[in-house]
């Protein structure tokens, strides 16, 4: 069941001839007279907000997309004209007249591409980085709350004067939750998360949302003693550890399947239980992060337990 939010997300500023609302974005706010009506999302995270909430005419581009756009948003996806693989250089964002950027994750607000939010605010763009990617508020030594989720669809849902789709959706992401994590299917298992890596394998640490996937339907993480949101291990320490299944994470810069053949082609690796057994469960990448697939990966791990017979 999902707790009521701390602090309001938006402030609406009332006066004589002025109505405008301010949305907080980590450590930063940017104030609007009307809703923004040029939006460049980055990352996909960023722009499943904007296609699960209905505003897909908001959008003029999209940026890098991690693996594929689910049916259900396919055709708004396609209707935005234009998208970009990687996040465009400031000088293309410029051009664009963009009036909103919505970001998923931090990298984003680099100085190694788009800069700081409050250099865009200075020339008058507002932007938005996901709630769960406010490294001044989750650090990466304490597990990131679900309700990052929500935060999200509050703040952009207001800002755009969608509130109702918005409850609509976190009602219905919360119910499915809470459905999902209701048996903890795999309560008693352990776990490896593969996200990328050869020599050293990128993992779940502790703190961040792939650890909170596992964690979701009771599934021990390998890695989950190790600070951060992700993690390097060692493959000795998986090998030592044997889990009993392994999570392959599939994006477009590193599939499922190249995990897979890398696990099995591997003389040490390929005797481990859950690759000789061959107990895989793929997610999607977008499915890892808290965004508002997130759901869909919690179901998808607790079906693969499932169909694995690996949960009771």
């Amino acid at each position: 069941m999902r707790k009521p939010l701390l602090a309001a997300a938006l402030v609406l500023v009332t006066g004589p001839a002025l109505a405008q609302v301010s949305i907080e974005s980590c450590d930063t706010s940017f104030s609007y007279d009307a809703p923004p009506e040029r939006v460049i999302s980055i990352y996909q995270q960023a722009t499943e907000i904007m296609l699960s909430l209905g505003l897909e005419d908001r959008l003029i581009a999209t940026a890098y997309i991690e693996d594929e756009i689910p049916a259900r948003w396919s055709d708004a996806y396609d209707e935005v004209g234009t998208h970009y693989e990687r996040v465009p250089a400031r000088e293309v964002v410029l051009a664009s007249n963009a009036d909103f950027l919505i970001a998923g994750f931090d990298s984003a607000y680099r100085d190694t591409n788009l800069g700081a939010e409050a250099e865009w605010h200075e020339i008058g763009v507002g932007t938005y980085l996901v709630d769960s990617e406010c490294r001044n508020t989750y650090p990466g030594d304490v597990p990131i709350p679900l309700d990052t989720i929500f935060v999200d669809l509050e703040r952009i849902g207001s800002l755009f004067g969608v509130e109702d789709r918005a409850e609509e959706l976190i009602a219905d992401l919360d119910g499915r939750l809470d459905a999902a994590r209701a048996d903890m299917p795999g309560e008693g298992l352990s776990a490896f998360l593969f996200d990328s890596g050869d020599d050293t394998p990128y993992t779940a640490g502790c703190c961040g949302a792939p650890g909170l996937l596992l964690d979701s339907v009771g599934v021990e993480n390998i890695a989950g003693h190790v600070e951060g949101r992700w993690a390097d291990l060692a493959w000795e320490a998986v090998v030592v550890a044997d889990p009993d299944v392994i999570v392959l994470n599939d994006a477009v810069w590193s599939t499922a399947a190249e995990k897979r053949a890398y696990l099995e082609n591997d003389p040490v690796l390929s005797q481990m239980t859950a690759v000789r057994e061959q107990r895989y469960v793929v997610v999607p990448f977008s499915e890892t992060v808290l965004g508002v697939r997130f759901v869909d990966g919690v179901e998808r791990l607790s079906r693969g337990l499932a169909d694995l017979g690996l949960a009771d």
